[in-house]
């Protein structure tokens, strides 16, 4: 079975992005014949630029690696843009596979903001918790959290984030989240091609 293999940013996102990939190819494509393989950490977007070659090369390595997706945060700056720019230095790589760039517009937890409904009254979030506007351009979305937590109670990546992108309301993300769709879209791309490319495909 083909496997998608995704590069992330840290330690939360290694245990979250899995649990969302296999929920939006489940739940969004209706797509049961590809895995998910374990990530590679490439801590940020201009870490990943200093050893793009390398995180290329890893990533093909991986058994019956059938796509690479890179899903990493940008605080500052126009997602399309950077990815753009990220998709230029990938196509002069040597590709086996087809490659997709989601830049998530802030921060993964933008994404909980966004579907704030669905995640009331659980993992000590308020019960009459609701999004704030705009939510990609809220820049601290972790302590946005925290501060909707009872006193003494933080957000933390390595135990909130996967528990989160378990329960959190994809139609509402779809509805409030530009880089969520963006997402979806490159997978439903990935998924469809066995031919060696980079998305997106609108970056000249």
């Amino acid at each position: 079975m083909p496997k998608i293999v995704p590069i992330v940013e840290g330690d939360g996102d290694f245990q979250a992005v899995p649990i969302l990939l296999r929920r939006a190819l489940a739940e969004n494509l209706n797509n049961y014949a590809w895995e998910i393989a374990r990530p590679k950490i490439a801590h940020s977007l201009p870490a990943l630029r200093k050893r793009l070659s390398d995180f290329i090369r890893y990533a093909q390595m991986e058994p019956d690696c059938g796509a690479i997706l890179i899903l990493l945060d940008l605080d500052d700056g126009c997602p399309k843009e950077q990815a753009c720019l990220l998709v230029e230095e990938i196509r002069k790589e040597y590709l086996r596979c087809p490659v997709a760039v989601v830049l998530v517009h802030r921060e993964y937890e933008a994404w909980f903001l966004a579907s704030a409904e669905s995640l009331r009254g659980y993992h000590n979030l308020q019960e009459d918790l609701h999004p704030p506007e705009s939510p990609e351009t809220i820049r601290d979305a972790k302590g946005w959290l925290s501060e909707h937590m009872p006193n003494g109670i933080i957000y933390k990546e390595t135990s909130h984030q996967p528990a989160m992108t378990t329960q959190m309301d994809f139609e509402l993300l779809k509805s409030r989240s530009r880089s969520f769709l963006r997402l979806l879209h490159a997978l439903e791309q990935l998924t469809n091609s066995a031919m060696p490319h980079v998305t997106p495909d609108d970056c000249g």
